[in-house]
């Protein structure tokens, strides 16, 4: 069975949820919708530094030499920038949400652009969707270029969402939440090839990680977010609970339930 459907095509778009931890869906955004993104984006490091290049990726590139630390004051910004928000909330994806929990309520768990570039500082091995909102939930993930082996793209480990939460460590240069080898190295990888436009659902325990970008010069844009249904969210049903979103740490994720 292909794991590419149509928006409309819930139920194997489910289906391959269910059985192999995501599935990719076509035409999520038009080629109009990614270019005005790619102006705002355009657009925000222009302020930063104010000479006129029309390439994203070369602008990217000069704010980055230029200053570190404004480059990622522009990451930071893009969360609250309307033109990504608009995209990330469309009724078409929250309603597979919707339909794939039952739940009409559905929270935006942490809205974004993710940014690897050809230098790949901020490579994140593999690891589970954890500190958001509820247990289960699923990642949206669609990158404004064609993402594949040479210009990076994400690997997936089939069907270990099937295995509940594992647990995780942050014994890595970036500090980031990961599982060890001997626990992902049991199941296959796969690196998904996602043409821009299109975006994967994935299943907040599939174990997942990042595809290095070998294009030399070329930077990947992901819109990103995490939608959660209004279930297993401890904030909501423990008074005890001090925190809106579930530690990466300290907690048996597999022992939340409603």
């Amino acid at each position: 069975m292909s794991n590419i459907f149509n928006l409309t095509d819930f139920t194997n778009i489910k289906k391959n949820i269910d059985n192999k931890g995501y599935a990719i869906i076509k035409d999520v955004f038009s080629s109009e919708e990614l270019k005005n993104c790619e102006k705002r984006l355009l657009d925000i490091l222009h302020y930063i530094h104010p000479e006129k290049i029309s390439d994203l990726n070369t602008k990217y590139f000069q704010v980055k030499a230029y200053n570190m630390k404004l480059k990622g004051n522009f990451f930071d910004m893009l969360q609250h920038e309307v033109s990504v928000l608009k995209l990330l909330n469309k009724d078409k994806v929250t309603d597979i949400v919707r339909k794939y929990f039952n739940s009409e309520v559905v929270f935006s768990g942490r809205p974004t652009i993710h940014i690897h570039d050809s230098d790949n500082e901020r490579y994140l091995e593999p690891h589970q969707e954890t500190n958001q909102f509820a247990r289960d939930f699923l990642l949206f993930w669609s990158p404004i270029y064609d993402a594949n082996l040479d210009q990076g793209s994400i690997s997936i480990y089939e069907g270990s969402h099937k295995k509940g939460y594992f647990e995780h460590t942050a014994e890595n240069s970036l500090g980031s939440s990961h599982v060890n080898k001997e626990i992902y190295g049991k199941f296959k990888m796969r690196v998904l090839d996602v043409k821009a436009g299109n975006a994967v659902l994935i299943h907040s325990a599939t174990i997942h990680g990042t595809w290095p970008t070998k294009k030399k010069g070329h930077v990947k844009y992901i819109l990103c977010d995490r939608l959660n249904p209004l279930q297993k969210i401890p904030y909501l049903k423990d008074p005890e609970f001090k925190t809106m979103k579930i530690p990466h740490f300290g907690i048996d994720y597999n022992s939340i339930k409603d």
